[in-house]
């Protein structure tokens, strides 16, 4: 389950409530995707963004993942809502998952 959401200038952080407790820290491209797949939100420059519209996924759980190697991975939502999170950059972190030490 969805616990936590961590809002920084170019970083977000979810952090999952599991044993061990887990984080995804994203710094790539990342968007939202409703169950009608329209785009709820999306990484954008702080200075174009109104505001943040991840918190409909706090309190859900994650009902399944896919993985699209090398660029992209998806994480289904219990509401019906996706997240997927992209690495965008050869030279800069994407992303990063704990447990398991796993930087894109």
């Amino acid at each position: 389950m969805l616990q936590r959401i961590d809002l920084g200038m170019h970083i977000l952080l979810f952090h999952f409530l599991m044993e061990p407790a887990g984080t995804i820290s994203v710094e790539g491209y990342w968007e939202l995707v409703d169950p009608d797949g329209v785009v709820l939100d999306r990484q954008e420059e702080p200075s174009e963004r109104d505001a943040f519209r991840v918190h409909v996924l706090l309190g859900r759980k994650v009902i399944g993942s896919k993985v699209s190697p090398p660029e992209s991975f998806t994480l289904a939502f219990d509401s019906g809502h996706t997240l997927r999170v992209c690495d965008h950059s050869p030279h800069y972190e994407s992303f990063s998952i704990q447990p398991g030490d796993i930087y894109v």
